[in-house]
C-alpha cells in the first residue's frame, strides 16, 4: 500500500508544483536548446498545463479512492450507524 502511495505521490507531485510560469521557463530552455519553435510556446503551456492539470485530477481520484478504502477496512461506526444507536437508545429510554 505504501508503495502505492510513494507512487501517486511522486507522479503527482510535478503537476502539483507546475504553474503557467514554470510551463513557460520549460518552453523557453527548449528554443534556447533548438529543441522547440518560439512560435509553439502557446500550444505547448497550454498542452503541459491541461496535462497537469489531469494528472492533479487523476491523483485526487486515486487518493480519495485509497482514503475511502482505508476507512472502509478500519470498520468504523458510520454516522447512519451512530443515528441508529441514538434512536435505538431513545427508543430505550423512553420506555422506562
Amino acid at each position: 500500500m505504501f508503495e502505492t502511495l510513494d507512487k501517486m505521490m511522486m507522479a503527482g507531485l510535478g503537476a502539483l508544483t507546475m504553474t503557467r510560469e514554470r510551463a513557460e521557463q520549460m518552453f523557453d530552455e527548449a528554443v534556447s536548446k533548438g529543441k522547440a519553435a518560439k512560435d509553439n510556446r502557446t500550444g505547448f503551456v497550454k498542452e503541459v498545463m491541461d496535462g497537469a492539470d489531469k494528472t492533479r485530477n487523476e491523483l485526487e481520484k486515486m487518493i480519495s479512492e485509497q482514503v475511502q478504502k482505508t476507512v472502509t477496512n478500519l470498520h468504523l461506526a458510520s454516522q447512519e450507524d451512530v443515528r441508529r444507536i441514538e434512536q435505538k437508545l431513545d427508543q430505550l429510554l423512553s420506555k422506562e
